[in-house]
């Protein structure tokens, strides 16, 4: 007898609001180089952050409250999928939110 069966893992995250690099909010399955939403950075890690963009953040960019704000859509029932050890990303009301921890 064969059962045919989907077994899904399930990782628990625990996410130190001081590891977060930057957090992006845009239109799901879509590019994700700004074009279709916008990347909010933490005021924590931004000379981490400039050094892997390749170029200054703005501080109109900083915005430590929306990351904040946004974390509550990285728990159940939102299941983020897990793309790299420290990115996750889950759609929720026709957006898509990616958390970028730093690695």
């Amino acid at each position: 007898m064969k059962i045919n069966s989907v077994i899904k893992e399930i990782k628990v995250i625990d996410v130190n609001p001081n590891n977060i690099e930057k957090l992006y909010i845009g239109k799901p399955h879509s590019c994700m180089c700004g074009c279709s939403g916008k990347y909010y950075y933490s005021s924590k890690h931004v000379e981490y952050a400039e050094k892997h963009r390749g170029y200054p953040i703005s501080k109109d960019e900083i915005n430590d409250d929306k990351i904040n704000k946004m974390l509550n859509m990285f728990t159940l029932p939102n299941e983020p999928e897990n793309i790299d050890d420290c990115i996750f990303t889950t759609i929720t009301n026709d957006k898509q939110y990616t958390l970028y921890l730093v690695s």
